[in-house]
């Protein structure tokens, strides 16, 4: 079963042009990394909302998103807030326990037949 994760981030007045850049970036990261399936941004000129969906093939490969995009994922602070992440599918410990580090992130585990 895949990992799906829906984040939405906040962005900080004056600081879309770099948040949008930032995202571009991440995207571009993200093209090569074994085990990512899906990464897409999506943005909200209105209010100042960005989200990301990303899908990974296991929640291995969601950690090692999170370890190869590091430096660019640092810097999102300095742009926007992450104000929700959800991650659906079979999480490991590994997944979490990241999730038990973010206060704003939940865990869906599939519901049993």
């Amino acid at each position: 079963m895949s990992v799906l994760v829906r984040a939405e981030l906040a962005v900080m007045p004056g600081r879309a042009a770099d948040a949008v850049e930032l995202a571009r970036k991440l995207a571009r990261a993200a093209e090569d990394e074994a085990g990512t399936l899906r990464y897409e941004w999506f943005g909200s000129a209105d209010d100042g909302a960005l989200v990301v969906i990303e899908e990974y093939d296991s929640p291995e490969a969601a950690i090692q998103h999170n370890e190869h995009c590091a430096d660019l994922l640092g810097r999102v602070g300095e742009v926007a807030s992450l104000t929700r992440v959800d991650v659906h599918g079979d999480l490991d410990a590994a997944l979490l326990a990241w999730i038990a580090g973010h206060p704003q992130a939940r865990a869906h585990s599939p519901l049993a037949p």
